[in-house]
């Protein structure tokens, strides 16, 4: 009879190595995974669906609660675990229905994807049945959906954010919505010194919670993968194979919308759409909620009309969101479809799904090429209509036409710049005399979606950056990744000196004489051991907050304010560190919440008009300012015909202090601007710098 294998036929022996084998390499058919010295994983399989096993275990191991959060965070479960505060984001998810709409279209996803979601759910399975001890009491049953309802959930806040302001608009007051920037840039083969090009993959988010990225390498066949997923998925979004590297910033074309719908005044569960009455759809949520220690459930009605769910009332009218993902479960397909493109051709026709949300997406190929194209699920708006504001939901006249195909984006391929960079701007502004103006996209504006505006500062310095650029090494794009240079600080310089030199002598005691010499031989990078950068930081948080933060000097300051924040300077410097001479990371620091501090270059001090390339966002913490989100993943590409990459996360790949992989990059690595190497497509240099070896070997047990 014909024999047939199941995932959940699976026996898997673990073998945990500290020394490879003579020849390096396990058995064929057997499944690695080798953690380099930052405890990375390395995944070498025969199939990405015994990958997609190995990723589960790997990830399992580092950072299982986590994990298991993100899954009750997708489907709306979290405040049956962790208590009432949770109730509104429960409802906000039930709301759009991603644990639903991915349990009904499961079967929509590709075969191929169902396998490696049931086999890398086997992976995790497999670490919690070995480690018990490590199950949190409300980890929730896995069922391979929750991959699917994970990635709604991690794309939804981009949508859901153009969709609140047009209800700011009308003057309602949305959920607040948490910021999320990023940085892009790609050189072309005539900057660089390989001639080929360069990425640098550098996204800006929080460093806890659910875009807390988890670094991973993959080689199943002939797919090979560098670069970092979300926990409880399996594979990356971000990062490159051994053909393009894929990088994103927020911005992009106005996807969603938000309609204002006429109730019936007899009946308020009824709305008018060509004049005629349509009943609300009414669905019922029981949200279970942990309080006092008992699990009590809250019964919650929400509201649909045709357009979406209700969400806000006022003066009589119900006002819903109509998001062009909701019924979409594509995301990990066309994922999987970007990692396997050859070329640019065969990326594109991958992006022209349109499952991404709406982003700035960049791509550069070992064949040398460098594409951009603003990108989203984009409705097609008749004329007449203002997507930036509500528009009237009582009348098919506003209703969408279907999606703009790829080919009406906002696109450029191999730029005669021979660069290009989106940390969150326009078009108009990602390169000299760029020829993506907004003015061509006069029929629909919503797919520019932005103005010619200049760009902000962190954008403005690496125009410059890249725009004199030539014969970039690996090292040199390193440091444009981790560029901790204040772009226009040279005028604040002068002006500064030009007010120091027509003072006189009761304005240049020793105190403000000290901080003055820092400020003028100052390099204008804040580097982690500069003083000047920190007496600078401090002279500009002596103006007015609105002078603080400009990046210009005003025309209208005068010499004895900037004497004044000269002395406040010195004053605040002597006050809070007992000296004028302190290192710019003796104050700003790199850590990890509960651990110790390491000195940090850069960042984004907006308070002090002190945004730089690289990103860095602190809070205080005592007498620290301590990194809390920014750069959460960089990485640097060089897409020669075998690509070359180097990586590094803020804090560390584990949860586990014990592990050695807790805060161990925050310490040698990102606190000193450095990167690791991936040592992608090269196991003999990964094998002299690995630190465990774990080899799945596995024996099928045949089911009739």
């Amino acid at each position: 009879m014909k024999r047939i294998f199941s995932l959940a036929s699976l026996l898997v022996i673990f073998i945990s190595l500290s020394i490879p084998s003579p020849s390096g390499l396990a058995k064929s058919g057997d499944i690695e995974i080798i953690r380099d010295e930052f405890g990375v994983p390395h995944i070498f399989a025969p199939t990405l669906e015994s990958a997609a096993y190995a990723i589960g275990y790997a990830q399992a191991e580092d950072r299982l609660e986590e994990l298991l959060r993100n899954y009750r965070k997708a489907e709306g479960t979290m405040a049956e675990a962790f208590g009432p505060e949770w109730v509104r984001h429960d409802y906000i998810q039930r709301m759009w229905r991603h644990a639903a709409i991915a349990r009904e279209r499961y079967n929509e996803v590709s075969p191929k994807m169902r396998a490696c979601f049931e086999s890398y759910q086997a992976g995790v399975k497999q670490f919690m049945k070995e480690h018990p001890e490590q199950v949190p009491a409300w980890a929730p049953e896995l069922n391979p959906a929750q991959v699917i309802s994970l990635g709604r959930f991690i794309i939804w806040g981009w949508p859901l954010g153009e969709a609140s302001g047009d209800l700011e608009r009308a003057g309602i007051k949305p959920d607040p919505a948490a910021y999320r920037g990023s940085n892009q840039m790609l050189l072309a083969p005539s900057k660089t010194a390989m001639k080929a090009p360069i990425a640098v993959i550098d996204p800006h988010l929080s460093w806890y919670g659910e875009f807390r990225f988890y670094e991973v390498r993959i080689y199943a066949g002939d797919f090979a993968a560098s670069g970092v997923s979300i926990l409880g998925i399996p594979f990356p979004s971000l990062g490159h194979s051994r053909w393009a590297s894929v990088a994103m910033t927020t911005g992009g074309p106005d996807t969603s919308d938000v309609y204002e719908e006429e109730l019936n005044p007899a009946n308020p569960r009824q709305y008018k759409f060509d004049g005629k009455w349509r009943d609300i759809i009414v669905r019922k949520e029981a949200i279970k909620v942990l309080a006092g220690g008992q699990i009590k459930t809250q019964e919650m009605d929400i509201e649909y009309t045709h357009h979406g769910p209700v969400v806000a009332h006022k003066d009589g009218k119900a006002y819903t969101m109509a998001i062009p993902y909701m019924n979409e479960v594509g995301l990990a397909d066309q994922t999987f479809e970007m990692y396997k493109s050859r070329n640019l051709g065969e990326m594109k026709t991958a992006l022209s799904k349109l499952q991404y949300m709406s982003q700035n997406i960049m791509v550069g190929t070992v064949d040398g090429d460098i594409f951009y194209v603003r990108n989203g699920r984009v409705p097609i708006r008749p004329a007449g209509c203002n997507p930036q504001k509500p528009m009237p939901g009582n009348t098919s006249a506003c209703e969408w036409k279907g999606i703009h195909p790829f080919s009406d984006l906002v696109q450029i391929t191999n730029p005669p710049q021979g660069y290009m960079q989106n940390n969150n701007i326009s078009p108009f502004a990602m390169m000299k005399d760029s020829p993506m103006r907004a003015e061509k996209y006069e029929a629909h504006p919503y797919i520019y979606n932005d103005s010619n505006r200049p760009p902000h500062q962190r954008a403005a310095m690496t125009v410059e950056q890249l725009h004199v650029a030539k014969d970039v090494t690996i090292e040199k794009a390193i440091d444009l990744a981790f560029s901790p240079e204040v772009f226009k600080s040279d005028l604040w310089q002068a002006r500064l000196k030009s007010a120091w030199e027509k003072s006189g002598p009761e304005a240049k005691n020793a105190e403000t004489s000290a901080v003055y010499n820092q400020i003028q031989k100052w390099n204008r990078h804040s580097e982690a051991e500069s003083t000047g950068a920190l007496a600078f930081y401090a002279f500009k948080m002596g103006f007015n907050p609105a002078i603080s933060r400009s990046v210009e000097v005003p025309e209208s300051l005068k010499a004895e304010d900037l004497l004044k924040a000269l002395a406040g300077a010195a004053s605040w410097l002597k006050t809070s560190f007992g000296s004028l001479e302190v290192p710019y990371g003796q104050y700003f620091r790199v850590g990890r919440d509960g651990g110790k501090t390491y000195p940090v270059a850069g960042g984004t001090l907006a308070d002090a008009g002190m945004s730089t390339p690289r990103a860095i966002s602190f809070s205080k913490n005592g007498k620290e300012m301590v990194g809390r989100g920014g750069q959460t993943s960089t990485q640097i590409v060089i897409l020669s015909k075998k690509p070359q990459s180097f990586s590094i996360i803020p804090l560390g790949e584990s949860d586990h202090k014990e592990s050695g992989h807790w805060d161990d990059q925050a310490e040698k690595l990102f606190s000193k601007r450095q990167a690791k190497s991936t040592y992608f497509l090269n196991k003999n240099d990964l094998l002299k710098h690995m630190t465990s070896r774990k080899v799945l070997i596995r024996s099928m047990a045949a089911s009739r």
